[in-house]
């Protein structure tokens, strides 16, 4: 299994998650590649970065991508979408990222582009957590059909679900760490309030991560620098998701 940092941001100005990946490995001891990007250069970092996923999606190992901002899923799991036929994609998210896609997708347009393109079957995809969707997107996403978990009230129902749907599939897990309440993860730069708590959130995946068709997990949108006055309390909880995953994996 490979864990690689991917400090990319795309995000219409906003700065910060690209320092995410160092500090999350540092929190968690765990060694990383690095995928060297140059944030100036929109288009070919989003190429370098299709092309380093298309490589270990190739070699068909287990990979954990941490970023970076949510823009990075659009090119992995466009490289994994075509190493891999009929995926499924299970996003963890405060925000449903379905506005109209520029170009380069940014982290409020991936998710859009991703279902636009075809890159995998909207009967494929779930997502869990969203609480702030545009009038648009909430049109975009009823009439794609996409299942989506706001409020959890059953967590054991939604893990059910989730796991009896992806069984056997091969799976893309992204996490936005704004999913979590801002009580559990204050250092994000689009916090929401009545998300899951972090017990919930580490319930849920670790009934995904038994999924034996998983193949990748991808972790976003963590801010270092607003996290120290928190005691670095999102980036914890970061590297406590990674550790799950390799211990998943193992």
């Amino acid at each position: 299994m490979k864990i690689i940092s991917v400090p990319r941001i795309n995000a219409l100005g906003l700065r910060g998650p690209e320092e995410m990946g160092d500090a999350v490995l540092k929190e968690s001891g765990k060694e990383s590649e690095i995928i060297d990007i140059e944030n100036s250069d929109i288009e070919n970092s989003e190429k370098v970065i299709y092309d380093k996923a298309k490589n270990f999606f190739d070699e068909d190992e287990k990979v954990c991508f941490v970023g970076g901002d949510h823009s990075i899923t659009y090119p992995i799991f466009k490289a994994f979408s075509e190493a891999n036929k009929n995926p499924f994609l299970i996003v963890f998210d405060a925000h449903a990222d379905c506005m109209p896609p520029m170009k380069e997708p940014t982290h409020e347009e991936f998710l859009r582009a991703i279902i636009e393109e075809k890159l995998v079957s909207p009967e494929n995809i779930i997502l869990v957590g969203v609480r702030k969707v545009e009038d648009a997107e909430r049109k975009f996403l009823e009439n794609n059909g996409i299942k989506v978990f706001s409020e959890i009230y059953d967590l054991e129902a939604v893990a059910d679900y989730i796991t009896e749907k992806a069984n056997d599939m091969k799976v893309y897990v992204s996490v936005d760490i704004d999913v979590l309440d801002p009580a559990f993860a204050p250092a994000v730069n689009y916090p929401e309030v009545n998300g899951l708590s972090s017990r919930e959130l580490i319930y849920l995946l670790k009934r995904i991560f038994c999924i034996k068709s998983l193949k990748v997990l991808d972790i976003v949108e963590a801010v270092p620098e607003k996290d120290e006055k928190y005691d670095y309390r999102t980036i914890k909880i970061c590297a406590k998701i990674v550790e799950e995953f390799i211990a998943a994996c193992a």
